[in-house]
């Protein structure tokens, strides 16, 4: 069945997301997938080095680089708020039942960091 009236469609604008900041957080946190792609490049240059047997010279070289350095920083600090969202939203989104009773999301969220910092000092302390 056909009608003679127009469908209804809502504008949408392409900054509809910078109403809230709800939106707002995101889409930063999404856009930290950006200096992850990035950090990933940097880690295959280093292992096509290794393999070419001029990680000392090409790699170390690139790797001092003053821009390269702020890249890296750039990167360093994406990879932070990605993972302290993801810290602070897992445990709102699963149920973590304790003894019956429900873990608090802080609670969840400072385990959550205390295995990353558990985890980075046994890493380092291979790499040393």
């Amino acid at each position: 069945m056909t009608t003679k009236r127009k469908a209804y469609v809502r504008e949408m604008n392409a900054n509809w997301w910078t109403k809230l900041g709800f939106y707002k957080a995101y889409m930063v946190r999404e856009a930290t997938a950006i200096p992850t792609v990035w950090f990933c490049l940097v880690l295959l240059y280093g292992l096509i080095s290794l393999g070419n047997g001029t990680f000392a010279t090409d790699f170390l070289t690139f790797l001092k680089n003053p821009l390269i350095v702020i890249f890296n920083l750039v990167s360093l600090v994406a990879m932070l708020y990605h993972a302290k969202t993801l810290f602070i939203m897992t445990p709102q989104v699963l149920d973590i039942m304790v003894k019956g009773e429900k873990l608090p999301v802080e609670k969840g969220a400072k385990i959550m960091w205390g295995i990353t910092a558990v985890i980075s000092v046994i890493v380092l302390a291979l790499a040393l």
